[in-house]
């Protein structure tokens, strides 16, 4: 996957993962990715505390995910192929992470950069939502489709969550 996919998947999921925890939208019960959150994070992890909330929250959302879509033929914001999930880790330690860091200092900052991953809205229906194929994870059309789904569910209270189908 090309570098600027893997930036996109990243943004995707520090924005994902900030609006799902407990102080914005409450879909996973995390506050890592809040400047405070942060802040503590930088306690034991000085030079990679964003690292250490994306990953957490990633966690804590894959979780709620994996419990409502299933773990088996199917792929999501926050699992993907283990290649691509490789990918993401690596570039993310590696990565400056402060663009990201800035948008995510309030709800309405997020959302707005959110907006602009996803290009425009839909109507997305409530809960698992299949949205294509695993082969079309590496296209970059898929980061509007996933950012489009999410947008909706947090812009309209509703819990939604886009996946890829592999069977």
């Amino acid at each position: 996957m090309n570098k600027e996919l893997t930036k996109h998947y990243i943004t995707l999921r520090a924005l994902v993962g900030y609006l799902g925890e407990k102080s914005q939208c409450n879909w996973w019960d995390t506050n890592f990715l809040s400047p405070i959150g942060l802040q503590y994070l930088a306690i034991n992890f000085p030079r990679s505390s964003f690292v250490a909330g994306v990953t957490s929250v990633s966690e804590a959302a894959r979780r709620l995910h994996d419990s409502r879509i299933g773990k088996g033929g199917v792929y999501h914001l926050f699992r993907l192929p283990l290649a691509i999930e490789e990918n993401i880790h690596s570039h993310l330690m590696g990565m400056d992470s402060s663009s990201i860091v800035s948008v995510i200092q309030n709800k309405d900052e997020a959302l707005a950069r959110l907006l602009q991953l996803a290009g425009s809205t839909i109507d997305a229906p409530e809960g698992p939502v299949q949205i294509g194929r695993d082969k079309q994870i590496q296209r970059k059309n898929s980061i509007a489709v996933l950012a489009q789904h999410y947008l909706d569910g947090f812009s309209n209270g509703k819990q939604v969550l886009p996946y890829f189908n592999a069977i």
